[in-house]
């Protein structure tokens, strides 16, 4: 159900709903979603609310309007738009594919030692490693360095199936206002490669992201490993900012 004291508004968190239940396949491919005035009845809310909800959804390509008909349910693609800064669970919800996050390594004290390109190199940071599975098949190996002061008690809570991107914005009310992202073609090592069900001379896509918050620069750090056999990975580009340059 919506919550009105949370700092998300109301269409924000009914599109959110919409989204998990197309993901979870409540809605499937062509099924028409329920009218503005039966979700307003329903979670007791106006119509431009839920107008707002829907409009996020037709953005994110996950419906369409029919004029006349309703709002159906669209087929969705294979390519995911993973380096937008929504985050690796958002970037597969946005196209409905249903993830399975597991932790292979807790929230930990770690220092960073020889990693010349993590932000972190010589100083401790919280650390974490997890895998991303679409229908038990591995596809996304992230490992993540965290600001200790900035993200004070990560290393207390639960964050299986969890969104890191929300646990960021919901719990420590942050956002991040500009990143750099590296790519490049990366090798396993067997450990590595195991996880991902790829042997060591598998050539992986590697990208290296540090993200930068009003409070802290570089505050968090990823290394994100993605197999390329069975999904496309993509980025948006936002062409105003590109332009002129």
């Amino acid at each position: 159900m919506l919550n009105p004291k949370s700092p998300l508004p109301l269409y924000h968190q009914l599109a959110d709903i919409l989204t998990e239940q197309i993901r979870s396949g409540t809605y499937q491919p062509g099924d028409v979603i329920p009218s503005e005035t039966r979700m307003a009845r329903q979670f007791h809310i106006g119509r431009p609310t839920v107008r707002q909800a829907v409009e996020i959804l037709v953005r994110k390509g996950l419906v369409e309007r029919k004029r006349g008909s309703g709002t159906f349910v669209r087929t969705l693609n294979r390519q995911v738009d993973l380096f937008s800064l929504a985050g690796t669970s958002q970037a597969f919800l946005t196209k409905g594919i249903k993830t399975v996050s597991r932790i292979i390594t807790p929230v930990s004290a770690l220092a960073v030692q020889k990693d010349k390109t993590n932000p972190f190199n010589g100083k401790t940071a919280f650390f974490l490693s997890r895998l991303t599975l679409v229908k038990a098949d591995p596809v996304i190996l992230e490992t993540f360095y965290f600001h200790r002061e900035v993200f004070l008690g990560l290393d207390t809570m639960d964050l299986e199936n969890k969104s890191l991107s929300r646990v960021v914005s919901d719990h420590y009310y942050l956002k991040p206002e500009s990143a750099q992202q590296i790519f490049k073609l990366g090798f396993l090592s067997d450990h590595k490669a195991g996880l991902l069900d790829l042997n060591p001379a598998d050539p992986v896509l590697e990208v290296e992201r540090t993200l930068n918050f009003p409070v802290a620069a570089g505050a968090v750090f990823s290394r994100i490993y993605c197999r390329t056999d069975t999904f496309a990975f993509s980025q948006t580009l936002n062409l105003e900012m590109t332009q002129g340059g």
